[in-house]
C-alpha cells in the first residue's frame, strides 16, 4: 500500500500544469472524497466534456451504436463549452472530450481545443477517428495543442474491424492516423500522444500481436489492450463478444447472471473529484450516465459551483454513502453494476506480461489523472 501511494504521489508531482489554485483545489476535493460528506470541498480537477453525443457508427456494444440509446443526439455549441473553461479552467488539471458520441462530429473541436489550453489545461480526446474530408482538423487539432488523442482500432486487418466496428472502414482510420503523426512531425511538436485502444472480444482477440505491429505501423505512441463491459440489457451479446480467456474478461457467468470479478468498492469518489457535463449543458456526476438519467442542474441556466453543491448534487452523494446499490444509475445501468464500482483503473488494461508489447514505445507525455477512469473511455 505505502509502495501504491508513493508511486501515485510521485506520478502526480510530475503533472505538467501545477498551479497554487490547482493544488489547493486538489487538496480540498480529495479531502472531500475522504469525509465522503454532503458538501464538497472546492471544485472538480477532472471534467468530462461530451461535445457530441452523435455517432456515425453502429458498433453493437455501445447504446449509439445499437440505437438503444433514449436520449437525443447533440452537438455542444462552442459558448457552452468556453463557458465551462472561464468557470472552471483555473482548477481544472484535465478536460477530457469524450462521452457516447463521436467528438470529432463537432465542427468546433479545434477551437474547443485552443480555447482549453488557453488555460493550460491538459486536453484528451477518444475517437473513432473515422473522420473524412476533413482532414484540416487533423492539423488543427496538433496546431491548437491537443495532448493527446485514444484511436479505438479493434482489429489489425479490415475484415476484423469492420466485423465489430460497423460503417467503418479501416483504411481510412489507419490513413488518418498517419496523417496525424506526420502534421505532429511537421509541426516539429511530440503532441498530441497518440494512442491505439485495442479492446479484446471473441472476433479479434487472436489479433493482439498483429495489433502491436500495426501501433508500431502507423506511427502510434502506445497501444491499450483495454477489458470489454456490458450496458444493461447486453447479456444475449455477452455469449457473442466477451473473450472466454480469463485475463481478457472481468466477468463471471452463470447462466443469465453476469457479475464481476473484482472486488466491491463502498463508495464512488468520482462525486468529490470530477463531473461530466452533456452537450445541451446539463451537469451529470458520471461519465458512465450514458441516458443522462442523474442531470443536476444546467451550466447555460446556473454556475457549477450552484450546481456542484446544489441539492441534488449533495442528496446524490448522502445516497452513495448510504449504499451505490440503491441508486439506480450505479446498479441497472449495466450488467453486474457500474463497472466503476469494481474495476480500479489500472485494471481495466491488461498487463504487458499478458501481450506483446516489445513494439510499442513508452509514452512521453504525463497522464493527468486517475480520476477519469479507463473505463470510462469508449468501447
Amino acid at each position: 500500500m505505502l509502495r501504491y501511494f508513493l508511486k501515485k504521489l510521485k506520478h502526480f508531482a510530475e503533472w505538467p500544469n501545477h498551479s497554487p489554485k490547482r493544488l489547493a483545489n486538489r487538496v480540498a476535493n480529495y479531502t472531500s472524497r475522504l469525509k465522503a460528506g454532503e458538501h464538497a470541498l472546492g471544485l472538480p480537477s477532472v471534467v468530462m466534456i461530451e461535445i457530441s453525443s452523435a455517432c456515425q457508427l453502429r458498433c453493437p456494444l455501445c447504446p449509439v451504436g445499437s440505437q438503444t440509446l433514449d436520449r437525443v443526439s447533440q452537438i455542444m455549441p462552442l459558448e457552452t463549452f468556453k463557458k465551462i473553461v472561464d468557470e472552471l479552467g483555473d482548477y481544472l488539471y484535465h478536460i477530457n472530450i469524450n462521452g457516447m458520441g463521436e467528438p470529432l462530429l463537432n465542427n468546433q473541436i479545434v477551437e474547443m481545443v485552443r480555447y482549453a489550453k488557453s488555460k493550460n489545461v491538459f486536453v484528451d480526446l477518444y475517437t473513432n477517428f473515422e473522420i473524412t474530408d476533413k482532414h484540416e482538423i487533423i492539423e488543427g487539432l496538433v496546431d491548437a495543442g491537443l495532448d493527446s488523442i485514444l484511436v479505438a482500432i479493434d482489429g489489425a486487418t479490415s475484415a476484423v474491424y469492420e466485423e465489430y466496428r460497423i460503417r467503418g472502414n479501416f483504411d481510412r482510420v489507419s490513413d488518418n492516423v498517419r496523417k496525424l503523426v506526420q502534421a505532429r512531425k511537421k509541426a516539429g511538436k511530440s503532441k498530441p500522444e497518440i494512442n491505439i485502444q485495442f479492446v479484446p472480444m471473441k472476433q479479434n482477440h487472436h489479433q493482439m500481436k498483429e495489433m502491436t505491429q500495426l501501433a508500431h505501423d502507423l506511427g502510434a505512441d502506445m497501444l491499450e489492450i483495454k477489458r470489454p463491459f456490458l450496458f444493461w440489457g447486453q447479456k444475449a451479446d455477452a455469449l457473442k463478444f466477451l473473450p472466454n480467456e480469463e485475463k481478457f474478461n472481468m466477468y463471471e457467468i452463470d447462466g443469465d447472471t453476469i457479475s464481476w470479478k473484482g472486488e466491491e468498492k463502498p463508495i464512488c469518489g468520482f462525486l468529490w473529484t470530477s463531473s461530466v457535463i452533456l452537450p445541451n449543458g446539463s451537469v451529470t456526476p458520471c461519465c458512465f450516465d450514458y441516458e443522462g438519467s442523474a442531470t443536476f442542474g444546467n451550466i447555460n441556466e446556473s454556475s457549477f459551483i450552484e450546481i456542484w453543491n446544489g441539492k441534488k448534487y449533495k442528496a446524490f452523494r448522502r445516497a452513495m454513502k448510504k449504499g451505490w446499490r440503491s441508486i439506480p444509475l450505479c446498479s441497472k445501468s449495466f450488467e453486474g453494476g457500474c463497472p466503476n464500482m469494481f474495476i480500479q483503473p489500472d485494471d481495466w488494461l491488461i498487463p504487458a506480461a499478458d501481450w506483446d508489447k516489445k513494439d510499442t514505445t513508452k509514452p512521453d507525455t504525463i497522464p493527468p489523472s486517475s480520476d477519469a477512469a479507463s473505463g470510462c473511455k469508449k468501447q
